[in-house]
């Protein structure tokens, strides 16, 4: 297993308000999405996001060879539950799934040459990509589209949207309140898995058994859409930035490029080559 291009990049270009990260040893590989905080609560000073991406990736020093997928997602989802008992929250936690330290992850197994995802990340197999999107996600993001328009229509200037993006605030409750579907117990088509702690439902853990596979990329879902090389990746999302900056057309998400940052979303991509 040998990395060929790695590269992790804060959308506002300052390192240590990264929420992403990487993690690469002899056995396995990983991206991880620290996700973007719904509340003020903070962890040892770091957001939520920060905070459990840093903590998995650590985690992922001890995580012992063989594991399976499930055990591995337990063993991260300990980890976490961990923290909120150093600080004494874990009950008060249950009910406030908005606030709880999450994340998404992307990761490879070279003993059991499987890929394993939870949340929002994507990855790429010798030319096949596979995402894992929420599908509450496609909801808002359509629905934010929407709105944009309805305000463009209505002659809203799209340099006022650019400074004050009325479709993510249009959204915002709705972003808040998905957190009631965040492993949730109850089968419905909203429900999403992240690690964050508590148990993930089996649904939500996707795995992929490879078969001799001899090219791997994985990544945060900070690119719109994958390529095979770290450059296409980046001209690829340059030109969304430069074209759809509120990321309400050629690509639709639930936040656009806000001023003074340099993308809409952390990012981080790992490619390597499997021998």
């Amino acid at each position: 297993m040998k990395v060929i291009e790695q590269f992790i990049r804060s959308k506002t270009y300052r390192p240590s308000e990264c929420e992403d990260s990487i993690f690469v040893s002899d056995n396995f590989a990983a991206v991880i999405d620290g996700v973007t905080s719904k509340s003020t609560r903070e962890y040892n000073r770091e957001s939520s996001g920060k905070a459990c991406s840093q903590l998995l990736r650590n985690a992922l020093e001890d995580l012992p060879l063989k594991s399976t997928a499930y055990q591995t997602i337990e063993f991260l989802t300990s980890r976490v539950y961990r923290l909120y008992k150093e600080l004494g929250i874990e009950e008060q936690l249950i009910n406030l799934p908005a606030e709880r330290a999450s994340a998404c992850i992307a990761m490879y197994s070279r003993y059991r040459n499987e890929i394993w995802m939870v949340g929002d990340c994507q990855c790429m197999v010798d030319g096949v990509h596979y995402s894992n999107t929420k599908s509450i996600d496609s909801l808002l993001s359509g629905v934010r589209s929407l709105y944009i328009q309805t305000e463009l229509t209505g002659g809203k200037p799209y340099d006022d949207i650019l400074a004050n993006d009325t479709g993510r605030e249009f959204i915002m409750p709705l972003l808040e309140r998905q957190s009631v579907f965040q492993n949730s117990l109850e089968n419905t088509e909203f429900r999403y898995g992240v690690i964050d702690g508590y148990k993930v439902p089996r649904s939500e853990i996707k795995v992929f058994k490879l078969t001799d596979p001899v090219q791997i990329i994985l990544a945060t879902d900070g690119y719109p859409c994958l390529f095979e090389t770290l450059g296409e990746s980046e001209r690829h999302l340059k030109k969304i930035l430069k074209n759809d900056p509120l990321c309400f057309q050629q690509f639709k998400a639930t936040k656009g490029l806000l001023p003074g940052n340099i993308s809409f979303d952390d990012r981080a991509y790992l490619r390597l080559i499997i021998k």
